[in-house]
């Protein structure tokens, strides 16, 4: 597999033709279940995962044609949103999510958000790496889940 870097992601929106391609990222995608039970296993539940984030902003990064990462942000309430994103084993440390958190950030500032919320495992180094790289902060945290926080606008009080 060829190295690929930022520069060679294309983010965009997910559309209704690229389904079976993110079925497939899926499909394939390793390790099943490490983020908090996501994505999936069984098949079924990852098609009914998947219909379940189509109220919310999603986007996929293309690398030489194939999808490499899908992230999906959705609302919580008028001023927070809880993002979700994962990068095929394929194209890992390479750029992919962060490149996806960048385009997301912005939409989700535009939409008037405050804060985005990502959950993950508390094992998952490189995610708790990632995200505290890219500006989130930890604001709570037990023995197998902690939650980051990105502010958008202030603090909350």
């Amino acid at each position: 597999m060829p190295v690929h870097t930022a520069q060679d992601v294309q983010v965009r929106r997910l559309r209704d033709a690229d389904q079976p391609l993110l079925g497939e990222l899926y499909a394939t995608f390793a390790p099943f279940g490490d983020a908090l039970g996501l994505p999936p296993h069984a098949a079924e539940r990852r098609q009914a995962w998947l219909r379940s984030l189509r109220n919310g902003l999603n986007l996929v990064a293309e690398v030489e044609g194939k999808l490499a990462g899908h992230l999906a942000l959705l609302a919580v309430d008028e001023s927070a949103a809880e993002l979700m994103c994962f990068v095929h084993q394929d194209f890992r440390r390479h750029g992919i999510a962060t490149a996806l958190c960048c385009v997301a950030l912005d939409q989700a500032k535009a939409a008037g958000y405050q804060r985005i919320s990502v959950f993950i495992n508390t094992h998952n180094r490189a995610a708790r790496h990632g995200l505290l790289k890219f500006g989130f902060e930890p604001v709570w945290e037990d023995l197998e889940e902690a939650e980051y926080v990105y502010w958008l606008w202030g603090r909350e009080a």
